[in-house]
């Protein structure tokens, strides 16, 4: 039976056998080393003044550098280099502080100014949205006028601009002189009932709303305001506006609820405004007109941009086309107003967060969802980095003074190195003499000990070095002899007494030696004991050293003229020169048949009837550049002779 492990163990073995050669190279190289190490140390005792006249010579052609000299050197130097790594050091720690002060204060200042343009923003936005709410109270107050049309009518009045009042009055004008009273009477009167809720709004938004107004596709304007005197026709005519031209009522008939119209300035100097606009609808749906309010924002815009945060603070409002809100800068460039090229407003604009870092300002824009606006607002960067450069100027005076007293620090290290240093070499001084008077040859010369330190320990080394040498120098013929019996032993194996694997890599090296001059005949046979594992773990190692033994027996016997080696383990070879390669043909067959007889000895222990298979190459130069060319052979022989085995026995 084949041993389970056998294709494993032949799969390492092709590996360890490729090694082969190259661990004998390394042998014989490690062999030709001690050899040069004997001829060295041979010829070190035998010239042994000559070389110490050598040694002078080289000495004296160098310049000669005192210790203390260099221990001064290595202070001077590592003094140098820790100031200079200390200023660098302190350089990049300053820059750093600064460069991370500077960030955190400019990242709280945009963090503030967001929070306040925010707030601001919120705060329009939710006063636009307030607005709003008059607007869709008077539309929602027209649709509801449409549902009882006819009553409103009945009960409504014909009015006229009022002609020397500055009271608030109702108003009426026409889109075309074309159109009559009499053509628009009905309007005329039922629009005449919004003049209930326009005076309610209209008071108490005295300063806000400076017009309310409704324009219906009929061509009738309805406006009620305390400045209509203003612009009152001449008796018989009607006041004539086309407001079917107009942003708002155009924008009205695209619109479906509150919408709001480009920003201007009062015409009447009553400021900033913006109009708040809606359509209304009569009550199956249709557009009926738009009704409005003139809003005047100056103090709403005031209070948008009101932000300081310290000198140079700016900030500014954009409407929907990029355009600067603000009565006295609508004919200025958007650049020349807020400090910004084209190119960084959209960049302010387009930014997920808002903010802008430009190096002398930070740049903060928030939009006003309902209108469409943009609130802006910058601060000069010097408002938060004054304190930083104060905190870096006071930072570089501490660093100047730390500078200084690592200068002096460096010199105090210099003296007492000079010192240390001379309290050092005059002793050293005094044992390089004895050592001289020993290296002349003489041994029995000993050092004096000068002082109870590291170099006392020396001077005692060298002295009892100098006992141990004696004492070395008679052991080493002992030594020698004792080193020529270890390699004779260190060449057999233990187990079996037959050659191991390094009296084999020593013969592999010397064929490979004759390869290289000539052509050697010789043949390699391995040989593989199956089923040592299952011996060893079903009777025990013991057992398994008799099959190892039994093997190793059989093998010399068979080829009692070769050179038997145990490779390792379960593994032998076996070189074949001369009669035994002229036979090997036979003495193989025979290997086998006692192999057979063996391992089919049902009268023998189990660990007694021996299996192995065996595998067999012959150098051939024309195929092999080396051994291990003729080893593999043999290997992958043996390997199919154990396949072979262990289907006979399936």
């Amino acid at each position: 039976m084949v041993s389970q492990g056998s294709d494993v163990e032949h799969d390492s073995r092709l590996n360890q056998n490729s090694d082969m050669k190259r661990d004998s190279n390394m042998r014989h190289e490690s062999n030709k080393t001690q050899d040069y190490s004997k001829t060295q140390d041979y010829s070190k005792t035998q010239d042994y003044s000559n070389l110490n006249q050598d040694n002078n010579m080289n000495h004296s052609g160098n310049e000669r550098v005192p210790i203390r000299e260099r221990v001064l050197k290595i202070v001077l130097m590592t003094a140098l280099i820790g100031l200079l790594g200390a200023i660098i050091a302190g350089f990049i720690c300053i820059r750093c502080i600064k460069q991370a002060s500077e960030s955190a204060l400019t990242k709280h200042l945009e963090g503030n100014l967001k929070s306040i343009v925010q707030q601001k923003a919120i705060a329009a936005d939710a006063r636009l949205e307030h607005y709003e709410k008059y607007i869709e109270l008077v539309t929602n107050y027209i649709e509801s006028m449409y549902t009882e049309k006819e009553k409103m009518i009945g009960i409504g009045r014909i009015f006229y601009p009022p002609a020397d009042t500055d009271e608030y009055a109702l108003t009426r004008g026409v889109a075309s002189a074309d159109l009559k009273e009499e053509d628009l009477k009905e309007e005329i009167l039922f629009f005449s009932n919004l003049e209930k809720i326009w005076d309610l709004i209209a008071r108490a938004n005295e300063n806000l709303i400076t017009t309310v107004y409704a324009g219906s596709k009929s061509g009738l304007l309805t406006s009620y305001d305390r400045w209509s005197y203003l612009s009152v026709p001449p008796e018989g005519e009607e006041l004539v506006y086309d407001f079917f031209e107009s942003d708002w009522y155009k924008q009205g008939q695209k619109e479906d609820g509150v919408f709001y119209t480009g920003l201007y300035v009062d015409s009447m100097g009553r400021g900033l405004t913006i109009t708040i606009a809606s359509p209304f609808r009569d009550e199956n749906g249709e557009f009926m007109g738009v009704d409005s309010a003139d809003f005047d924002i100056t103090g709403l815009y005031n209070e948008l941009i009101s932000i300081d945060l310290g000198e140079g603070t700016k900030s500014f409002a954009m409407d929907q086309d990029g355009k600067i809100i603000s009565p006295g800068a609508s004919d200025l460039p958007v650049e020349e107003y807020t400090g910004l090229t084209s190119q960084e407003l959209d960049e302010l604009k387009a930014d997920p967060d808002g903010i802008l870092e430009k190096s002398d300002a930070v740049y903060v824009c928030i939009p006003i969802e309902r209108v469409g606006w943009t609130l802006c607002a910058s601060v000069p960067k010097e408002i938060v980095l004054r304190s930083v450069r104060e905190t870096d100027e006071s930072l570089r005076n501490v660093y100047l003074l730390f500078i200084l007293f690592m200068l002096i620090i460096m010199a105090v290290d210099i003296y007492a190195a000079n010192r240390a240093a001379a309290s050092i070499t005059h002793p050293m001084e005094l044992l390089g003499k004895d050592i001289k008077v020993i290296s002349d040859g003489n041994l029995d010369y000993r050092a004096k000990v000068y002082r109870n330190d590291e170099i006392g320990d020396i001077t005692i080394a060298i002295n009892e070095m100098l006992d141990r040498l004696k004492f070395t120098m008679d052991e080493l013929m002992t030594t020698q002899q004792h080193a020529h019996a270890m390699s004779e032993l260190a060449t057999k194996d233990a187990l079996t007494g037959i050659r191991n694997k390094t009296a084999y890599d020593e013969q592999i090296r010397q064929l490979e030696q004759e390869m290289t001059v000539g052509r050697p005949v010789f043949g390699l046979a391995m040989i593989d004991l199956n089923n040592l594992k299952v011996i060893n773990d079903s009777y025990g190692h013991d057992k398994g050293d008799i099959a190892l033994i039994g093997l190793s027996n059989l093998i010399c016997e068979t080829f009692s003229h070769s050179a038997v080696f145990r490779l390792g383990g379960d593994e032998f070879a076996c070189i074949l020169k001369d009669r035994d390669y002229r036979i090997s043909a036979a003495l193989i067959s025979e290997f086998k048949e006692k192999i057979a007889e063996t391992s089919g000895d049902e009268r023998l222990q189990p660990w007694e009837r021996i299996s192995a298979a065996i595998g067999y190459a012959t150098y051939d130069p024309l195929l092999d550049k080396n051994a291990e060319s003729v080893l593999m052979r043999a290997d992958q022989e043996m390997y199919e002779c154990k396949k072979l085995m262990k289907r006979k026995q399936v």
